[in-house]
C-alpha cells in the first residue's frame, strides 16, 4: 500500500521565508506579502536582500504575527512576477527567534521594514546571546536612539530594568557638541560702551584675523585666572543678545538654567546668561557662573550631576525692573553680602540705545550711552 505524502502543517507566530534564485524586488515581494491572508493579523516584516555565492539573488523574509496562525498551504507565500508567469516558492520554516532572524538577514545591509518589530528576547545560538556582543554592538551604533532599541531587541531584561541608566550613559556617549553659532551681524556695525570694551579688553585678547561673520572676535587671554563677568541692563531689542553673541564659541542659557550636554559646551570662550531672573540663579549657580569658577556639578533634571569645566566669564543681560534688574535685585537690605561679591567679579553696563548703527544712528551721531 503506497505511503500517503505527508501534509504540510505549520503552526507559529513567527515565520522565516527564503526565497532562492528570485529576481522580484524587495518592494514587489513586500507588496505581495502584504496581501497575504493569514487567521492573525501581521505585526512586523523584514524583507532582505542577499546575493549567493554563485551571484544569483536570494530573498529572506521574517514575518511576525499578532498570534499563531496555522499554515497548511505550502504555496501560501508563493511570489509571482509581475512581468512574466514565474512563481518564487520559498523554504518555509518557523523563527524560533525573531531576533536571531532580524539579525542574520539584515547582514548584508540591503533590507526594508513594515510595522514595528515585536521583541521576544530569545535566542537559538548556544542557548543565550553573548551580552559582550550586544553591548559592544550598541556602542557601534550611529546614535543613542540606534543603541537604545537594539538594547531593547537583544537584551529586553535590561531594557525594561535599568532604562533610565541605559538612557542616560548613551545620551552622554551620543552626544555631540551643541551647534557653532553664527552671527548674523558684522561685528564692525556695533557701537559698544566704554565699559564693555574695557571688559572685553580685560578678558580676551582681539583676533586680528577674525572674518566678519566669520570667525572669533575675541580668543582668551593667556594666564588670567579669574576672569570678571558682564552684567548688561538696557530695553529690550537694541542688541544686547546680537553682541554677546557675536564674539565667539559659547553656552547660551537662556529662560531656564539646562546644562543638558546637548545645549551647554564647556569647551566655550564665555557663557551669555540672558533673561534669567536673579531670583533663580540666586538659588542655582550665581557664583559658580559669575564667579568663573572651576569644576562644579551641577544636578540635571531626570539625570545624573553633571561637571561643569567652568572657569570663563559670562555676560548677563537683563531688563529693567524689579523682577527682571539685577541692581535693584542686589540693592535690596538683605542681599548686601552677595552686591559686595558680586562687585568683586563683575561689572555693572547701563545702556539705553541701540548697540548698532543704522542709518539713522549714522546720521544723527548717535551711539549707545552708558553709566557704570
Amino acid at each position: 500500500m503506497p505511503v500517503r505524502p505527508r501534509q504540510f502543517r505549520l503552526n507559529a507566530k513567527n515565520y522565516f521565508l527564503t526565497y532562492a534564485r528570485c529576481s522580484l524586488t524587495k518592494e514587489e515581494a513586500l507588496r505581495q506579502l502584504l496581501e497575504v491572508s493569514l487567521a492573525s493579523n501581521k505585526k512586523y516584516i523584514r524583507v532582505a536582500g542577499e546575493l549567493h555565492e554563485d551571484g544569483s539573488p536570494h530573498l529572506h523574509v521574517l514575518i511576525q504575527l499578532e498570534g499563531r496562525a496555522q499554515v497548511t498551504n505550502n504555496r501560501l507565500f508563493d511570489l509571482h512576477s509581475p512581468s512574466s508567469s514565474i512563481n518564487f516558492h520559498p523554504n518555509i520554516q518557523s523563527a524560533k527567534s525573531s531576533s536571531d532572524v532580524k539579525e542574520y538577514i539584515e547582514k548584508g545591509g540591503d533590507y526594508m521594514d513594515w510595522g514595528e518589530f515585536q521583541v521576544d528576547g530569545r535566542s537559538t545560538r548556544d542557548g543565550r546571546r553573548s551580552l559582550s556582543t550586544v553591548y559592544a554592538d550598541a556602542l557601534n551604533c550611529c546614535s543613542a536612539e540606534d543603541a537604545l532599541q537594539l538594547i531593547r531587541e537583544r537584551d529586553p531584561r535590561a531594557f525594561t530594568l535599568q532604562y533610565h541608566n541605559l538612557q542616560a550613559n548613551y545620551d552622554r556617549i551620543f552626544t555631540k557638541p551643541p551647534e557653532k553659532y553664527i552671527s548674523n551681524w558684522n561685528y564692525s556695525t556695533f557701537v559698544i560702551t566704554p565699559v564693555m570694551n574695557d571688559w572685553i579688553n580685560h578678558n580676551f585678547q582681539i583676533n586680528d584675523a577674525a572674518r566678519p561673520n566669520g570667525d572669533n572676535i575675541i580668543v582668551p587671554k593667556v594666564g588670567l585666572d579669574r576672569p570678571t563677568s558682564l552684567i548688561l541692563e538696557g530695553p529690550s531689542r537694541i542688541g544686547k543678545t546680537a553682541w554677546a553673541r557675536s564674539l565667539g564659541p559659547h553656552s547660551y542659557i537662556s529662560g531656564h538654567l539646562d546644562f543638558n550636554p546637548k545645549v551647554f559646551n564647556n569647551d566655550v570662550f564665555y557663557n551669555v546668561i540672558d533673561d534669567i531672573e536673579p531670583n533663580y540663579l540666586r538659588m542655582k549657580h550665581w557664583k559658580h557662573l559669575i564667579g568663573s569658577q572651576r569644576h562644579w556639578l551641577t544636578n540635571c533634571k531626570y539625570g545624573k550631576p553633571v561637571r561643569i569645566k567652568g572657569g570663563v566669564p559670562s555676560i548677563v543681560l537683563c531688563n529693567p525692573g524689579n523682577d527682571c534688574s539685577y541692581k535693584d535685585y542686589l540693592d535690596r537690605p538683605d542681599q548686601f553680602g552677595l552686591r559686595e561679591w558680586t562687585l568683586k567679579n563683575a561689572v555693572f553696563d547701563f545702556i539705553y540705545c541701540p548697540l548698532y548703527q543704522t542709518p539713522e544712528s549714522t546720521e544723527d551721531s548717535i551711539g549707545p550711552s552708558s553709566t557704570s
